[in-house]
């Protein structure tokens, strides 16, 4: 089992539930949209899939020929009602280190329809925002949020995955809020 989920203090977290590992609810784009409590434990857990994207630069968008390409280059496609984490190397973003700290790749409003088209219930990323930094229109959070595909941001160790494919726990508190922090695992004992 890896531990995915970046370290928070309880400060951190009373200032801003947004800091480290966390997921975004409905709630979070849309006026009356679901919150995280609303959503049935089981959302958070299922089979995931690792998409390789660490040849993106920061501030580049992902867009669906990236997706397309690192489904490719696994030997895989993303299937109906998997969980879809964009590795992306950004980690050190979340951290606030080195010259990638202010810009890091992010989902392309493209490339978050073409997840949408596969029919995915969540998707992760290893930086602190699946948009563009200072986005305020958050096109990719309002594409996947709108079909209810949850969006889980600030993952780390996903170097550590080596198969495409695995199970992953990322539950929330049971909030009535927007988003939530979660304690994201990878469990790679029976790869699916």
């Amino acid at each position: 089992m890896i531990d995915l989920t970046s370290q928070l203090t309880s400060d951190a977290f009373l200032r801003n539930a947004h800091a480290g590992t966390h997921v975004d609810a409905p709630a979070y784009i849309f006026d009356g949209g679901k919150t995280i409590d609303q959503f049935k434990p089981e959302v958070f857990v299922g089979n995931a899939v690792l998409l390789d994207l660490t040849h993106k630069k920061p501030s580049e968008p992902i867009d669906d020929e990236d997706l397309e390409a690192a489904e490719e280059r696994a030997g895989l496609a993303v299937r109906e009602g998997e969980i879809v984490i964009l590795y992306t190397g950004g980690e050190n973003s979340i951290h606030g280190e080195g010259p990638s700290a202010a810009s890091y790749p992010y989902l392309s409003e493209n490339g978050a329809q073409y997840l949408e088209f596969k029919r995915v219930t969540m998707v992760g990323i290893d930086t602190p925002n699946i948009d563009p930094p200072n986005s305020k229109p958050l096109p990719a959070h309002a594409t996947l949020l709108r079909k209810e595909i949850l969006v889980l941001e600030n993952l780390c160790n996903l170097d550590e995955i080596e198969q495409p494919r695995f199970r992953l726990a990322a539950l929330p508190l049971k909030l009535k809020a927007s988003t939530s922090p979660v304690r994201a695992v990878a469990i790679l004992a029976d790869p699916v």
